[in-house]
């Protein structure tokens, strides 16, 4: 026997507001815990304090200009940049990190990346063969051209996990913001295009080939990254030293994120 139940308007009206009471408090909730998140991520943007080693030297950067005499990292052998690492507050992020600084005069570059434990560098990898290889290599369309070994980077900016953190990495030579040539900039722009496109025909992540060719042709650093411009940063060091700064944009982007402006467009 099916009992049926009339629900009369009261009582629809009663269960249509309870719905509500409880769907839109959690609505909130979620949305209040992303802005609230990106709040705390952009107030870590503004400020800049660690210690790294090792470095020698003391120099200032307003923006894109530095002097001073700094010489931060090293090589552990001849071409192999891979000294010079820091502990604390830089980038958005608390934590350790890469850093690598040469200042002679106006003249040098700095190198930043974390590093996080989700790091994964794009090392170029052994190509293996497999029973089934020639059969996948007759199946793939699209045919990818391999960068001559001259132009690779012995020591390139890894690709990170947090997509927010490779918006803060960057490899720069300072003088390349005063003297851009215009073949650099259209070689940079092409790449850029090329490496969406291939992106845009595995959004899965799933074609071996292309995840290869992009793993062994990482996204281009030697930019800088539109906060850049606005920081002042103060580098002293004996062999352990000290980098302490602040960013006017980033603290800009910090205000106006109240009102839900993304000044640097980093609420990713």
């Amino acid at each position: 026997m099916v009992t049926k139940v009339r629900l009369y308007p009261e009582m629809k009206k009663k269960l249509s507001i309870h719905f509500f009471c409880i769907l839109l408090p959690g609505l909130i909730v979620i949305d209040c815990s992303t802005y609230w998140s990106h709040r705390k991520k952009d107030l870590a943007d503004v400020f800049t304090a660690g210690i790294e080693t090792p470095g020698y030297g003391v120099g200032v950067r307003l923006g894109p200009l530095a002097t001073g005499f700094v010489f931060q990292g090293g090589e552990s052998e001849p071409g192999k940049r891979d000294l010079g690492t820091g502990y604390g507050l830089r980038g958005g992020t608390y934590g350790p990190y890469r850093s690598q600084q040469l200042i002679f005069g106006f003249l040098g570059g700095e190198k930043f990346h974390s590093m996080p434990s989700t790091e994964s560098s794009p090392q170029k990898e052994e190509n293996k063969t497999t029973p089934g290889s020639n059969s996948q290599k007759d199946s793939n369309f699209l045919l990818l051209p391999e960068a001559p070994e001259s132009e690779q980077d012995p020591n390139p900016t890894p690709e990170l996990s947090d997509e927010r953190l490779n918006s803060k990495s960057y490899e720069i030579r300072y003088l390349r913001f005063y003297n851009n040539p215009v073949s650099e900039r259209r070689k940079a722009k092409k790449e850029a295009f090329f490496r969406k496109y291939l992106e845009s025909l595995d959004p899965q992540k799933r074609n071996e080939a292309i995840q290869t060719f992009l793993a062994q042709n990482p996204k281009n650093k030697d930019d800088y990254p539109s906060a850049f411009l606005f920081e002042v940063e103060l580098y002293i060091s004996i062999r352990y030293g000290i980098r302490l700064g602040f960013n006017f944009g980033e603290f800009l982007d910090f205000l106006l994120g109240f009102a839900g402006i993304d000044l640097m467009e980093d609420d990713i």
